[in-house]
C-alpha cells in the first residue's frame, strides 16, 4: 500500500538507505560444511534465487517509476489547444510522447512501467481506419507501453470492429502492448460477440498481468466503470460486471496467488471534484489492497495524486497533452513510498522520436485514400476561417451552459439536413450533448481534420464510420423533457449538457429535480419563436448516438422523464426504425461531420474565403438559467411532482403548526395550574 506520509515528501527522495543484515555468521558456517556439499547448497540456492523467490531482490528497496497516459483518442498528431492565459498552443503528439517516454526511461536510475487507463481510438481522422489498420496499437507497442486498459470508446466499432481491430494489430506489429480488461463478460446466448472472444484469446486478452521491474513483481488490472460501462452503447452484448466485485476479487488473486509487491489498477472510471460522483475514489475505499489506480474517462488531470486510505489516484489528462511521472519506492514488508510525482507537458519543446513521427506522417496517405476519398475531401483541406478563439472544451465543462460551438454543430444540423433533403421539410429543433462535441475551433484556417476531431464519434454504418444525422418527432410535451437534461441531468453527468438550435428555454435550477424547465420557445419558418405546443410534434434532428440514447433519459430520471420518439406520422420508434429515419442523399447517410463540414463551407465570404461569424463566439441565449426561491417562480406550471412536494411542504408545516399550537397550549395550561 502507497504511505501516505510519503506525499509530503515528494521534493525530497527517500534514499531507500536501510542497515544491511550481518553476513559474518553466514560466511562462517559455509566456511565449516564440507567441501563436498559446497557446489550443491550453491547450485540449490541460486536456483532458489532464480525461480523460486522472484521477489528476493526486494531485501533491498527497488526504485520505480510509472509513466502513463489515458484517454489518447487517436490523436496521433499534435493538436490545438487553449492555454490557461487564453494563448493557442500545439500540444500532444505520439512523436513527441515517444520522445518524452524515451527521455523519462532514461532519467529514472531506476526500472519503469509504461502504461494507459483506455480510450485510445476514436477522436481523429486516424480511427478512421481502425479495424484495418490498428494504428493506435501498433505505435504504442512501437513506444514500449506495457499494459493497456480497454475504454468504452474502444468498442465504438462494436465487437466485431474491437475483433478486427485486435487481428490487424497482431498480423501486423512486432511489438504490442499487454491488453487488460478484467470485468468484461462475453454473452452465452448472443453470437454478436463470438469474433470478439476468439480475438481475445488470440491476441490476447487478459484481466490480469504480472510483470517485474528491477527486482520489483508488479500486479496489473484493468476495469471499465460503471458510467463508462453505460456509454459503452455499441459493445452490445458485451456486458461488464460491477468493478468493485471485479477488483475485490483480482487484488485477492494477485496477492494471495501471484504473491505481487505493488498492484497498479488502470480503472477507466474516472474521478469528479464531487467525491460523491468520483467512481475511483469509491473503488479504492471499497476495493481495498490496490496500491495505484491510473484514473482515465473523465479526462481529469490531477497536478496532484488524490490518497484514499493507502491507494494513490493519478490522472493525466487527455489527447497526450501530458505524460504523468510517478517515482515509487517498493520495499518488501512495507509500505509503498511516493518520492516524486509531476506531470509533463507534451508540446512544442518536446523532441520527437524520429521514427514514430515518420511513420505518422506516411499514415495520412492511407485515410485520405480509404475513407476522405469517399466523401470528396482531403486531410487538410481549408473550410472556412475562424477570426476569434472558441470556448475550449475543458472550460465548456468547467462552466456548464450553453456554448458558441454547440450553436455552431446544431445550426449546421439543421441547414444541412434541409440541404440534403432539398427543403423537403423544415427542421423545428437540433440537439447536441457535450460529450459529443470532442474538440473546440480556434482562431485561423479550419481545416477537415479539425471538423472531423470535433465531431468524431460514430461507429461504421453504411462502410464508413462517423454517427450520422436522424430526425425523430416529439410532442412539445415531451420535448420539454428532454431539454430537462441540462438542469437535472447534467450537473451530474456533464457530458450530457445540451446545444440546442432553433429552439430557447429557460430554467430556475432551484425549483423541484425534473421539473426545472419553466418555458420553451421554439423558432417557426418565419423565423418567430413561439411558445412550444404540448401536442403538436416537433421535427428534432439529432446525432444517431444520441439517439440510441434517448431511452436513458427516462432511466435518469426514474421514469419521470420518459420521452418517447415518433415518426413524421406520430408513431413510436425505436433502434429498429433508425435506419428510415436517417436523412439520406444519393443512397448516402448524412454524417454530423459532413453536416458541420458543408456549414463551415457555406458562410458568408470574407476576403474570398468562408468566415465564421462572430456570434458563434459566444452564447446568444438559447439557454438561459434562472435561478430563484421565489415561491411563486418555484411552483407556477409546475408538474405533478412539484405539486406533489408543494402539498407535502404545506402538509408537513400545517403539522408544525398544528404541533405547536398544542404545545404552547398544553405549558399555558400547565402554568395554570401551577398557579
Amino acid at each position: 500500500m502507497i504511505d501516505r506520509d510519503s506525499f509530503n515528501r515528494v521534493t525530497q527522495p527517500d534514499s531507500g538507505s536501510r542497515n544491511a543484515k550481518p553476513r559474518t555468521a553466514v560466511n562462517l558456517r559455509f566456511r565449516e560444511l564440507p567441501r563436498r556439499f559446497e557446489l550443491l547448497l550453491a547450485l540449490a540456492s541460486l536456483f532458489a534465487g532464480l525461480h523460486l523467490f522472484p521477489a528476493a531482490a526486494l531485501a533491498e528497496p527497488a526504485r520505480l517509476t510509472v509513466l502513463f497516459t489515458s484517454d489518447l483518442h487517436s490523436h496521433l498528431s499534435p493538436h490545438r489547444e487553449m492555454a490557461s492565459d487564453g494563448s493557442i498552443r500545439e500540444a500532444g503528439g505520439y512523436g513527441r510522447l515517444a520522445g518524452a517516454i524515451d527521455e523519462e526511461r532514461a532519467q529514472a536510475g531506476g526500472a519503469t512501467l509504461v502504461v494507459d487507463a483506455g480510450d485510445f481510438t476514436q477522436g481523429t481522422l486516424y480511427h478512421t481506419v481502425l479495424v484495418d489498420e490498428a494504428l493506435e496499437l501498433r505505435l504504442m507497442g512501437a513506444m514500449g507501453y506495457d499494459a493497456v486498459a480497454f475504454g468504452n470508446h474502444d468498442f465504438d466499432f462494436r465487437p466485431s470492429g474491437a475483433a478486427g481491430m485486435l487481428r490487424a494489430a497482431r498480423a501486423k506489429a512486432a511489438a504490442l502492448p499487454r491488453m487488460l480488461i478484467s470485468n468484461l463478460r462475453f454473452s452465452e446466448s448472443d453470437s454478436g460477440d463470438d469474433a470478439l472472444e476468439r480475438a481475445f484469446r488470440d491476441y490476447p486478452v487478459h484481466g490480469y498481468t504480472v510483470v517485474e521491474r528491477g527486482g520489483v513483481r508488479i500486479g496489473i488490472f484493468a476495469l471499465l466503470g460503471k458510467d463508462a460501462a453505460e456509454d459503452a452503447r455499441f459493445a452490445r452484448p458485451v456486458a461488464f460486471s460491477d468493478p468493485v466485485e471485479a477488483a475485490r476479487k483480482t487484488v485477492q488473486i494477485l496477492r494471495e496467488r501471484e504473491k505481487v509487491d505493488l498492484i497498479v489498477c488502470l480503472s477507466h472510471s474516472g474521478t469528479n471534484p464531487d467525491s460523491h460522483h468520483s467512481e475511483d475514489e469509491k473503488l479504492a475505499a471499497l476495493a481495498p489492497g490496490i496500491d495505484l489506480i491510473v484514473s482515465g474517462h473523465t479526462h481529469t488531470v490531477l497536478h496532484s495524486p488524490i490518497m484514499v486510505g493507502r491507494t494513490a489516484i493519478v490522472s493525466a489528462g487527455s489527447y497526450g497533452a501530458w505524460l504523468g511521472v510517478l517515482d515509487l519506492m517498493v520495499e518488501k514488508g512495507r509500505d509503498v513510498q511516493v518520492t516524486g510525482y509531476r506531470l509533463r507537458k507534451i508540446d512544442a519543446s518536446t523532441p520527437e522520436e524520429p521514427e514514430i513521427a515518420r511513420i505518422i506522417d506516411g499514415f495520412r496517405s492511407i485515410v485520405e485514400e480509404r475513407y476522405l476519398a469517399h466523401f470528396g475531401y482531403r486531410f487538410d483541406q481549408v473550410l472556412a476561417r475562424q477570426p476569434f478563439d472558441g470556448q475550449s472544451i475543458e472550460d465548456a465543462y468547467a462552466n456548464p451552459g450553453e456554448t458558441g460551438l454547440g450553436n455552431l454543430v446544431t445550426d449546421a444540423y439543421r441547414f444541412a439536413v434541409e440541404r440534403a433533403e432539398g427543403g423537403r421539410r423544415h427542421i423545428d429543433v437540433a440537439v447536441d450533448v457535450l460529450g459529443c462535441i470532442r474538440s473546440s475551433l480556434y482562431r485561423g484556417d479550419i481545416r477537415v481534420s479539425d471538423v472531423f476531431q470535433t465531431a468524431s464519434l460514430g461507429p461504421v454504418q453504411y462502410g464508413y464510420c462517423g454517427n450520422t444525422i436522424v430526425v425523430v418527432y416529439l410532442t412539445g410535451r415531451d420535448l420539454k423533457k428532454l431539454l430537462e437534461v441540462q438542469t437535472s441531468i447534467a450537473p451530474s453527468k456533464k457530458d450530457a449538457l445540451l446545444s440546442v438550435s432553433g429552439i430557447r428555454f429557460r430554467h430556475n435550477p432551484r425549483r423541484m429535480i425534473f421539473d426545472r424547465v419553466t418555458s420553451v420557445e421554439v423558432e417557426e419558418r418565419d423565423k418567430r419563436f413561439r411558445p412550444v405546443e404540448s401536442e403538436r410534434l416537433y421535427s428534432v434532428a439529432i446525432n444517431s448516438y444520441l439517439a440510441s440514447l434517448i431511452d436513458l433519459v427516462g432511466k435518469k430520471s426514474h421514469g419521470i422523464l420518459k420521452v418517447t420518439p415518433r415518426d413524421e406520422a406520430g408513431n413510436p420508434v425505436g433502434d429498429k426504425d433508425k435506419a428510415r429515419l436517417t436523412v439520406m442523399r444519393n443512397g448516402e447517410p448524412l454524417r454530423e461531420w459532413v453536416a458541420l463540414a458543408e456549414y463551415l463551407s457555406s458562410l458568408p465570404e470574407k476576403d474570398g474565403m468562408a468566415t465564421v461569424p462572430e456570434r458563434y463566439a459566444r452564447p446568444e441565449g438559447r439557454i438561459i438559467a434562472e435561478a430563484s426561491w421565489n415561491p411563486v417562480a418555484l411552483v407556477t406550471g409546475g408538474n405533478w411532482l412539484t405539486i406533489a412536494a408543494t402539498a407535502l411542504f404545506i402538509a408537513a408545516v400545517m403539522v408544525v403548526l398544528l404541533l405547536t399550537r398544542r404545545i404552547v397550549a398544553w405549558r399555558g395550561h400547565a402554568s395554570s395550574q401551577k398557579q
